[in-house]
């Protein structure tokens, strides 16, 4: 197996399309960060100081001066009162986990595509023989492609979250604020991340299986995955708001693999509004399920198929 796993991760090196998904990753992950901390930014600023309004308009007469006074004390204890609770422990660890694991969207579909390339470069480039007539054992062969595109996921997640966290760190030690990394939240939104990167290897190594051809791979994945996870939303909000207006319409979303990643790190709620969602654990077991019928499926239709 060791044998099979280093001649894999040799023909993963000595092609370009590691590198090309790697720097794609970065650029993802470098605007992701900038759109989080921009966010992240505008929960911890007072608006009101920040912004201050002034003096009343001339003009006024002394009732509506005593209103607008009214209506600006009001809005300075309503802006003291949410950066008050922006500033908590638990709220900050939100705002960090949410920073730590930027580009996690983009950075998935690239892991995922790269694993369907290891597996459907064998039948583009019409290896796949010479591969399984070298290892007739079929299964170790799909094993030591699983455990490759886990690699590449474990590299992809290392090096997007050292970027994320050493940017997040001096961007909360520049504001005089914790950065939360001894946090458990923030601490169990980057481990949780690290495995739903291996997970999306896995899923594209069964989907690289079930779909031979690399371009009808690669784009079916690609759609379903973007295209799919916005029309996943846009259907269950409609159905939660005009035909079954219960929770468990919403919360269905966490069994949606690329919603159940986006839970795990916290940000599916930000997604559906106020829900009432499953702990994050469970888009992880959600997303283990998904993967070990997928790497499943996959390693007996590789064992049962005529490659040529």
């Amino acid at each position: 197996m060791t044998r099979l796993i280093r001649s894999e991760l040799l023909k993963l090196r000595t092609t370009n399309m590691w590198w090309i998904f790697l720097l794609t990753s970065l650029v993802f992950t470098a605007l992701a960060l900038w759109i989080n901390l921009e966010q992240t930014d505008s929960e911890l600023t007072n608006n009101y100081t920040a912004y201050p309004q002034g003096d009343p308009p001339p003009g006024l007469t002394d009732e509506q001066k005593a209103e607008f006074e009214a209506s600006q004390r009001q809005y300075e204890q309503e802006e003291a009162d949410r950066v008050a609770k922006a500033h908590a422990a638990g709220q900050l660890a939100k705002y960090a986990a949410n920073v730590y694991t930027s580009g996690q969207f983009f950075g998935l579909l690239l892991v995922m595509l790269l694993a369907i390339l290891v597996i459907t470069n064998e039948f583009y480039h019409q290896t796949a023989t010479a591969t399984f007539l070298a290892t007739p054992k079929r299964t170790k062969v799909i094993t030591a492609k699983l455990i490759t595109s886990a690699l590449a996921g474990v590299l992809f997640w290392l090096i997007t979250t050292a970027i994320s966290i050493g940017v997040g760190v001096l961007y909360f030690g520049a504001k005089d604020l914790t950065n939360s990394l001894g946090h458990w939240t923030a601490q169990q939104s980057i481990l949780l991340n690290l495995l739903v990167y291996v997970l999306w290897a896995v899923f594209g190594i069964g989907i690289g299986v079930l779909i031979r051809s690399q371009i009808g791979a690669t784009i079916t994945a690609a759609v379903l995955y973007t295209v799919g996870t916005w029309a996943a939303i846009i259907v269950l909000t409609l159905i939660h708001e005009l035909v079954i207006k219960e929770d468990w319409v919403l919360e269905s979303a966490v069994y949606i693999p690329p919603l159940a990643s986006s839970h795990v790190v916290g940000g599916l709620a930000a997604q559906l509004g106020d829900t009432d969602l499953p702990p994050r654990w469970a888009g992880a077991v959600v997303l283990i399920a998904w993967a070990v019928i997928l790497g499943t499926v996959g390693t007996l239709i590789t064992r049962k198929r005529d490659i040529a």
